[in-house]
């Protein structure tokens, strides 16, 4: 198998379509979107990480879907165990300009400074999430725990 020289990936799954790519000393190599379900769409990542050499993910840890927060957690921290796979994680924000972000039916989470918040909004809006072209380690932090902001039902 030929070995690349190690590279990063960045993950946004909190939402459809799911966001992934693959930098290369921080500057993004390689976009993938897919339209998968947040565990298909993650398995098909494992050949990936094989491929590339991938020894830092980065990713969204939340507001979003409450269950593709929960499995990319469990995925993400078994890669972290099993491969060695360091985590850097920031809130999906990040990946969509500090848009408002779908909760359910009319509420949206919505940034304001350093809070989150849950807020109404009468027309439904579209938040389109990608992937930056240049990373910066220091928009992320190592405590990487699911971001739900409500309660789990």
């Amino acid at each position: 198998m030929l070995m690349h020289k190690s590279v990063d990936l960045l993950l946004c799954s909190v939402s459809s379509p799911i966001l992934y790519g693959i930098y290369e000393d921080q500057n993004l190599k390689e976009a993938f979107q897919t339209q998968e379900k947040t565990l298909d769409a993650l398995i098909r990542l494992y050949p990936l990480i094989e491929q590339y050499n991938i020894k830092r993910i980065f990713y969204a840890r939340g507001p979003g879907s409450f269950t593709a927060i929960k499995l990319t957690h469990i995925f993400l921290q078994t890669l972290k165990i099993v491969r060695g796979i360091e985590l850097f994680c920031t809130d999906s924000f990040y990946f969509n300009g500090n848009d408002p972000i779908r909760a359910f039916g009319n509420q949206y989470f919505h940034k304001e400074k350093s809070k989150i918040k849950l807020q109404t909004l009468l027309k439904p809006l579209f938040s389109s999430f990608s992937l930056p072209e240049v990373i910066s380690i220091d928009d992320f932090g190592i405590e990487c725990e699911p971001l739900y902001v409500l309660p789990a039902v």
